[in-house]
């Protein structure tokens, strides 16, 4: 008899990194793969296009919990009770349910584990011990009531067993942002160096003025001293917190957002990236672009470790050092991002404990 696995997933991000593992999940006999959409944004983006390019199907079921104006126990509760719902009407019994990530969506492991679902968490184990990231809580609960915890690196593991989860429940299987990214990157272009591309929308970041001003300004400052234009992606929390404070955008030049092959090709045309995410202390590591992270702390500090990113503090003295980083930056190493093979990985893992 075939087993159940449901996957739920809410943001693009997710979709992205996620792919490789649908497809497997799709191509093993033994297994019957339920892709559920929580619809947790709106996301024009997830169009027709993106699903082409990372050569993925459309979710077999959207629960539609989004809405910019939503808040975030307003989606849960939400949440909680569709995802229930689905597997009631629908008859689906899972004989797993697989989470990736810290998105508000993870957050229904909590009531499908009191159900008597098993639960699967896809990069457990992450911890920036900063409770300001919402992210950060979302992690530590499903970390807690999953019974099976997928973990990209030994580092994790280790974090998850100091809060006291069993290490048989652990299982390392590298990075999922390998492979989808060296499916849709020629990794062969150097790209043009044209400009300094800006991502910032974590809120620990825009919900604070003097923070966003402080980015603003040394983004501007980068743009001075490295003779090169600064485009800006237009995530809307970050641009509205910029108009409602009258923060001077300088030269900055503000971008629609971008579909994943085209965001792929100007993160390569990039001199290098300033950025509060998480994807993005790894993903330029595969494609050789150094990383400048406004942050106090991450979830993902190997990235610091093995010299593909650097970490800037909201000082003068640590915009200097980042400048010294950038212009003598030493090799950086990309083993601690796995094999690529996690897809692989985690469904052989799955066949072995289902």
């Amino acid at each position: 008899m075939k087993k159940t696995i449901v996957t739920v997933t809410g943001i693009r991000p997710d979709f992205i990194r996620m792919s490789e593992i649908f497809r497997l999940l799709d191509e093993e006999p033994s297994f019957e793969h339920i892709l559920v959409h929580t619809g947790q944004h709106y996301d024009e983006l997830l169009s027709d296009v993106f699903f082409e390019d990372l050569q993925i199907r459309r979710p077999d079921y959207n629960l539609s919990i989004g809405g910019n104006n939503k808040k975030h126990y307003h989606q849960q509760a939400d949440l909680s009770v569709k995802i229930l719902k689905l597997f009631e009407d629908e008859n689906i019994k899972p004989d797993i349910v697989l989470f990736l990530g810290d998105s508000n969506s993870v957050l229904a492991s909590v009531p499908v584990r009191k159900e008597g679902y098993k639960i699967g968490h896809v990069e457990a184990g992450m911890r920036s011990y900063d409770e300001r990231m919402f992210e950060e809580i979302n992690r530590k609960i499903c970390d807690h009531v999953s019974n099976y915890l997928f973990v990209y690196h030994n580092n994790y593991k280790n974090k998850a067993m100091r809060e006291g989860i069993a290490e048989d429940k652990i299982y390392v299987i590298g990075n999922t942002i390998v492979e989808p990214l060296k499916k849709i990157a020629d990794l062969s272009y150097n790209g043009s160096k044209s400009h300094i591309l800006l991502d910032i929308h974590r809120p620990e970041n825009f919900l604070y003025e003097d923070r966003l001003k402080q980015i603003v300004d040394f983004a501007n400052q980068y743009s001075k001293d490295f003779n090169s234009p600064v485009k800006m992606l237009n995530f809307k929390r970050t641009t509205n917190a910029i108009k409602q404070w009258n923060i001077d955008l300088g030269n900055i030049e503000v971008i629609d957002l971008l579909g994943y092959k085209n965001f792929v090709k100007m993160q390569q045309d990039s001199l290098f990236i300033i950025s509060d995410s998480g994807t993005a202390q790894e993903e330029p590591a595969l494609l050789n672009i150094p990383v400048i992270v406004p942050r106090d702390f991450t979830e993902r500090p190997e990235s610091m470790q093995y010299n593909c990113s650097y970490m800037l503090k909201m000082n003068a003295d640590s915009y200097e050092e980042s400048k010294t980083w950038l212009k003598d930056k030493p090799a950086s190493e990309i083993e601690w991002l796995g094999d690529g093979k996690t897809a692989e990985t985690t469904v052989s893992i799955l066949k072995k404990v289902l």
